[in-house]
């Protein structure tokens, strides 16, 4: 990244904003979201039609596709879609169906580099622009058009480091689309050019909506964190906001944070800022010092979800000392998502399956839940406040 690197104005104006006086404790406040909202089985059919198939869905980070020639295979609200680099170093969205027959071309997850990709099936054959470009005993086919099968092309946007897909095939799917300001302070963390340093996949017996709700809240920070991410945080005021349907929750992440520390340089301003970003509906970023955290989440079903957790970093080549922080900072954010954030979402899963509570209940160290909560609302039509 570099030295010259400048925050986006939100982000200076949101970490300035935190150094008011006003913003010196936290204001009482409590409200409430339906228990149903994570286990309505109709709620969650509602939300995939309308959220997950209306809207543009972040489905990947760019360095999924490294180079031209890579693809990926994803999933979108149980529908299978294949991503492509082709030579062009644009990003091509398919339906994962081989226009033979159906057969689907790339398991989920698959990924690699290649000029063309082949149906395991009949070894129909597609280029990356997904035209169909070999037939197997083409002679047996009376008159083959091959431009007829070209596989499904789906809209798609490359910004901000992240990849965009929609499964309605006649909507405009670009920077206006998805969100200017986001894909602003997207590049200003310098997403695009991060490099991926470690995944890991995670299944999880959780609304997805559950998962999410940890990372717009600072109450449970330094209890549930209280053996990993504890010490870095202390109990302050946050800042959430509105960036169209996305949102931005803003934090000084050590006491006695001041103006002093705010900057117009990223470089200087991670160190004392954490953002968390929520890419409405399913994608969370994280900021740190020295790395940043994507969290991709694919709702399986009510009480299931598939998280991808990603840790960019901006060193292709790190030195041997900053290759030693990656990994003890990869273990360090594993553990503490792995083995608390995502296992508390399985936790509260499995109480409110007990029908203990009809509402769950949120303080003022916990209102940016209330606000994910209200954009589903408006974005889905099915209230979600108690």
């Amino acid at each position: 990244m570099s030295e010259s690197q400048q925050a986006s104005d939100g982000q200076y104006e949101a970490a300035l904003h935190l150094t008011r006086p006003e913003m010196a404790h936290i204001e009482p406040c409590t409200t409430y979201v339906d228990a149903r909202t994570y286990l309505d089985d109709a709620v969650f059919k509602h939300e995939q039609t309308v959220l997950f198939t209306q809207l543009p869905v972040p489905v990947a980070v760019s360095q999924d596709l490294p180079r031209p020639g890579s693809y990926l295979g994803v999933e979108v609200a149980g529908v299978p879609v294949i991503l492509t680099r082709p030579k062009d170093g644009t990003v091509k969205a398919f339906l994962n169906a081989c226009m033979h027959r159906g057969t689907r071309l790339l398991e989920k997850g698959e990924c690699g580099a290649a000029l063309k990709l082949s149906c395991p099936y009949h070894a129909w054959t597609y280029n990356l622009q997904g035209k169909l470009i070999g037939v197997p005993r083409e002679e047996i086919f009376d008159k083959l058009d091959k431009t007829r099968y070209q596989l499904s092309e789906l809209p798609c946007f490359e910004g901000g480091g992240l990849i965009w897909v929609s499964l309605d095939r006649s909507a405009r799917v670009d920077a206006e689309a998805v969100g200017a300001e986001l894909i602003g302070d997207f590049e200003a963390i310098g997403l695009p050019a991060m490099r991926i340093f470690k995944t890991q996949d995670y299944d999880l017996q959780a609304n997805w909506k559950l998962i999410s709700d940890a990372f717009l809240e600072g109450y449970h920070v330094t209890r549930l964190h209280a053996k990993t991410l504890a010490r870095f945080f202390v109990d302050a005021p946050q800042m959430i906001e509105r960036i169209g349907r996305h949102l931005r929750q803003t934090s000084g992440s050590r006491r006695g944070f001041s103006g002093a520390d705010v900057s117009r340089s990223w470089n200087e301003l991670r160190k004392a800022v954490v953002y968390a970003y929520i890419a409405f509906p399913n994608v969370i970023v994280v900021t740190s010092p020295v790395y940043v955290s994507v969290v991709i989440l694919t709702p399986l079903a009510t009480g299931r979800t598939l998280a991808r957790y990603v840790m960019l970093v901006d060193d292709a080549e790190p030195t041997p000392q900053l290759q030693g922080v990656y990994e003890r900072s990869f273990k360090l954010m594993a553990d503490a998502f792995g083995d608390e954030d995502f296992r508390a979402a399985e936790l509260s899963q499995e109480g409110l399956r007990s029908g203990a509570l009809k509402t769950l209940t949120l303080g003022g160290m916990e209102q940016g839940v209330r606000h994910f909560h209200d954009v589903i609302e408006e974005c889905s039509g099915v209230p979600t406040a108690a």
